[in-house]
Formats: C-alpha cells, structure tokens, sequence
C-alpha cells in the first residue's frame, strides 16, 4: 500500500510544478491583478476580489493537476484496460442492485460488501502488477527472444563446456523470469473471473427482477445463485491475499550460480 501512495505522490507533485500548467496559472493571477487593479483604481494594497481570485486559481491549480495524476497512475493501458473493465461491472451491478432495492423484490447486505471489498484488493494488485511488469519490461525488453549470438559451433572442449554453462544460466533466469511475472498473470486472471462473474450475477438478477414470480426462476434458485456467485468472490478475495506482488516474490529465493565443475575449473587456472 505504501508503494502505491509514494507512486500517486510522485505523479501528483511531477503535474503540479509542470512547466506548461505553471505559466498558465501565473499569466492567470497577473491577467486578474491587473484587471481588478485597473477596475478598482486603488491607491494602495491589492483588493479582496483579487486575493479571492488568486485563491481560486490556486484551486484550480491543484484540482487540474490532481485529475492529471489520476489518468496517469497506470503505467500500461493494459492495466489500466482491466481496472476499467472492473469499474465498468461494479457500476453495472450497483445500478441493478438498486433497483432490486427499489422493487423490495431482495434484501442484500453481504455479497455487496464482498464485491466492494474484492474490487478494491484487486485496484491494488493490479497497481503492482502494473508497476512489476512495467519496471521487468524497461529492464528485460528484447533479451533472448530470438537466438544466441554465440549459437555457432566450437570443438575446443573447454569452449563447449563454458557454452553449455551459458544456456544452463539461459535457462535458469528464464524460469526466475517467469516466476516474477507469475504473480502478474495471476492478478490478470483474478480481474477477468471478477468481471465474469459479475456479469453473471448481473444477468441473474436482471431475470429475476423482469421474470417476477415467474415458475421459470424460483427464490430458492435466485438466492442459490447469489450464494454461488458469492462463493467465487470469496475465492478471489483469498487468492488476493495469498499472493504476494512486492518487487520480487517471495517464492524465488536467491540462488547462488552453479558451481563449475572440478575438471572444468582446473582447466580454466590452467
């Protein structure tokens, strides 16, 4: 939580001293001192609608650059995309939720809390995940997508054997590469059960709603649902908690490299 409060503080303030929102704000508060010195036609001191009008401007200042910072917390539209596409469901359910209420057709209390509670743990891992995948990328973009460059063949043996070091450690930081992003991937995956299933449920309640008493949908069936759907949220929620998305995992631990072996080490001091 603490990392994604220094990130919106750092955006926040890189939007409030932007070079271009500044001048606007100060030719703002020169254009008003002059006209509400010219309009007054005081002898001396600044009027009160000129401080008021610097205040707000002020305001602006701050509103405008806080609003920029909250289309920028997401660093790749991917993220972002998903985020949005979870906003997009919970919106969708509380307007079907509300008109529920409306109807006095169901009372619900938890599940709503449920869904608020996973949407919000998901907010959060999707900021990390974000903030991984964008730190892995800038580090590790373009490394060993295509072949090696020492891929021609050696008949020194000692040159094959340093080789085939080499692709072990290949191999090795693959699979550290892939257990990062792990984490990254799982928080994907959590995004779209969440919004599938709040589609699901939606369209549950909808046919309740419009269905009425209807012999084709009973209580008894809606409210199974309802627990059904709750049910997956709550699995989410869990997977949520156990899944740790700091900068690394703390399932990879740090591996010493692979000793060399004996006769390889004594030809390589000779």
């Amino acid at each position: 939580m603490d990392d994604i409060r220094r990130q919106d503080l750092r955006l926040f303030t890189r939007e409030l001293i932007a070079p271009g929102r500044v001048v606007m704000s100060c030719l703002a508060a020169l254009f008003f001192l002059f006209f509400w010195k010219v309009t007054a036609m005081f002898a001396a001191g600044i009027p009160l609608a000129a401080w008021i009008s610097w205040g707000a401007i002020f305001v602006a200042h701050v509103a405008f650059s806080w609003s920029a910072s909250l289309k920028r917390r997401f660093l790749n539209k991917r993220f972002q995309a998903l985020w949005h596409g979870c906003q997009d469901r919970l919106a969708r359910f509380e307007e079907v939720l509300k008109k529920l209420r409306r109807d006095q057709i169901a009372e619900l209390s938890e599940m709503p809390k449920t869904i608020r509670r996973v949407a919000e743990s998901l907010y959060l891992a999707l900021r990390r995940s974000d903030m991984i995948a964008h730190e892995v990328q800038s580090s590790e973009q373009g490394l060993y997508s295509g072949p090696a460059i020492w891929t021609a063949p050696s008949q020194d043996p000692q040159s094959k054997e340093l080789y085939r070091i080499a692709d072990k450690n290949i191999a090795e930081y693959k699979q550290r590469f892939d257990a990062v992003m792990a984490g990254v991937q799982r928080t994907e995956a959590q995004s779209a059960v969440y919004m599938t299933t709040l589609d699901t449920l939606r369209m549950k309640m909808l046919g309740y709603r419009l269905v009425g008493k209807s012999p084709e949908m009973s209580s008894h069936d809606f409210l199974e649902a309802l627990s059904e759907a709750k049910l997956q949220l709550s699995a989410i929620d869990s997977a949520l908690e156990e899944l740790e998305l700091g900068p690394y995992p703390k399932m990879i631990a740090a591996m010493p490299p692979p000793p060399i072996p004996e006769d390889i080490q004594q030809r390589l001091n000779n």
